[in-house]
C-alpha cells in the first residue's frame, strides 16, 4: 500500500506544467533585448516571473500622462505589478500602484534603459523593493490596453 501511495505522489508531482528551466532563486540578467523577464528583491527575497509565465505590459493615457503597467505571476497565486508614470528611454520615472501578493508596496523610481514601442527595459527600486529589473517585448496599441507577447 505504501508503494502505491508513493507511486501516486510521484506521478502527481511529475504532472506539473511549471517551467523548471528558470531558477527562481536567481535574478534575471539585466538585458535590453526583450527577453520577457521581470525580477526583484522584496525584503531581501528573490521574486521572478520566469517559471510562472511571461510578464505583461498594458498602456493607457489619462489626464495628459502616459502610464505603463508591468506585471507578472511570481509564484503560485502570487503576482507582482507596478505602473510607470510617463516613462522615457534614458530617464528616471516614478512607479506607482505597486503590489506584491495583493499587498501594496511603496512607490519608487524606475530607470528606463530601453523603450521603443516593442521593448521596454529598465531597473526599479523603492521602499522594500531593491534590485528590480525588467526586459519585456510588447507592442503599444494606439488606444492602449493589455498586450501580452
Amino acid at each position: 500500500m505504501k508503494k502505491l501511495l508513493f507511486l501516486f505522489l510521484l506521478v502527481l508531482c511529475c504532472a506539473c506544467e511549471e517551467d523548471k528551466s528558470v531558477d527562481p532563486t536567481l535574478m534575471p540578467e539585466a538585458t535590453t533585448t526583450g527577453q520577457n523577464t521581470l525580477g526583484c528583491l522584496i525584503d531581501g527575497w528573490v521574486h521572478t516571473s520566469g517559471r510562472f509565465g511571461k510578464p505583461y505590459v498594458s498602456t493607457y493615457d489619462e489626464d495628459g500622462n502616459h502610464y505603463v503597467t508591468i506585471g507578472a505571476d511570481a509564484g503560485v497565486f502570487t503576482s507582482l505589478h507596478f505602473t510607470l508614470v510617463n516613462p522615457r528611454q534614458g530617464a528616471v520615472c516614478t512607479y506607482i500602484n505597486a503590489s506584491f501578493d495583493g499587498v501594496k508596496l511603496e512607490d519608487g523610481e524606475a530607470y528606463i534603459t530601453r523603450m521603443n514601442g516593442t521593448i521596454i527595459s529598465g531597473t526599479f527600486r523603492g521602499g522594500n523593493v531593491t534590485e528590480g529589473r525588467f526586459d519585456i517585448r510588447y507592442s503599444e496599441e494606439s488606444e492602449g490596453g493589455e498586450v501580452i507577447y
